[in-house]
């Protein structure tokens, strides 16, 4: 069954002040049928690539939130999602954190029946010009420049886990310090720096809830996709880069790695066929074999769509041996 939960804290607690969930004793749990209706839409961008905010909507909300909509901004809010248990084929350890973030903008409206509460949820903390956070690169000569990084995220985002994948031969030979407002100023002077000095682009994202720092050299270990993940055969949408949609889930990052399945498919639903048997046979194989790289993704979900489109996770790849991270557009 489908599973989504959505909660908001506020800021320094970690009490839940609202939670949505359709699992409401866990992942592991029984189903509630009568969930509340949700809605988001969430590309996951590469910082300095102009991804701006996620969004989300809420049905069938209380009045009393509904009221009060405008409290939540400036709150935390965290949402899972994936499928949990109950059906024959799902796989509850592809679920997980989806995006967090600070709420920016928060509202209500009500029309006719229908009362929704709607979110635009920023990565991270909500830094703005306006309310710029403390990015300081203090990179100094000969330092590597996954040391420098580590240090400016921690102290820009105390508590969030950072995950360096960059090669350790980028040092600087003179001191570069920099000064920055938000975490896409510091991704895109980084991305631009490291590709004109080092041939090496490095990308950083917010995702599942810590930050993911990678550059071209990182070769994570493939996840396995299975054919029964697929909504559809995998397809090109541009020149060398191809695109899967799969169910909704939380473990491919970009970055990461996925391989495709391999020859004909046998499980359950799929009526055995010879490669012979032409062209019958082709829909119980992938398009693709091998081993992709991830340059973009994005969860879209609608609860109480009939449509497995609408509870997805569309992923945009390219080759390893052509993976080179720039501003690769989301699906």
């Amino acid at each position: 069954m489908r599973y989504y939960d959505v909660t908001i804290t506020q800021q320094g607690s970690s009490t839940p002040f609202r939670q949505w969930t359709s699992y409401p004793n866990g992942i592991n749990g029984a189903f509630n049928p009568g969930a509340l209706n949700i809605n988001f839409d969430m590309p996951i961008f590469s910082a300095g690539n102009e991804g701006g905010g996620v969004t989300i909507s809420i049905e069938g909300i209380s009045i009393q939130d509904l009221n009060q909509a405008q409290r939540f901004a400036g709150m935390q809010l965290v949402i899972k999602g994936g499928m949990g248990k109950g059906l024959p084929l799902v796989n509850p350890s592809q679920a997980g954190v989806l995006f967090a973030g600070e709420i920016q903008k928060s509202w209500g409206n009500w029309e006719g029946t229908e009362q929704t509460l709607d979110f635009v949820v920023l990565p991270g903390a909500a830094y703005t010009t306006a309310d710029p956070g403390n990015f300081v690169l203090n990179w100094q000569a000969g330092q590597p420049l996954s040391e420098a990084l580590q240090q400016t995220l921690s102290i820009a985002y105390p508590g969030m886990p950072v995950n360096m994948n960059i090669s350790d031969s980028l040092v600087n030979a003179y001191n570069c310090p920099h000064f920055c407002s938000t975490f896409d100023q510091l991704g895109a002077f980084i991305q631009e720096f490291a590709h004109h000095n080092f041939d090496n682009p490095v990308l950083m994202t917010h995702q599942g809830g810590s930050i993911n720092v990678f550059d071209g050299t990182y070769q994570p270990s493939p996840i396995q996709l299975a054919f029964t993940d697929f909504i559809g055969q995998p397809t090109w949408i541009d020149q060398a880069q191809l695109q899967i949609k799969t169910v909704l889930r939380a473990d491919i990052a970009l970055g990461g790695q996925v391989m495709m399945p391999q020859g004909l498919q046998n499980a359950p639903g799929i009526v055995t066929q010879s490669s012979q048997a032409m062209p019958g046979a082709l829909k119980y194989k992938s398009t693709f074999e091998g081993i992709f790289g991830v340059i973009a993704v994005r969860h879209i979900g609608e609860f109480r769509s009939s449509d497995a489109a609408n509870w997805c996770t569309v992923i945009n790849c390219i080759a390893p041996a052509d993976f080179i991270p720039t501003d690769a557009a989301a699906p």
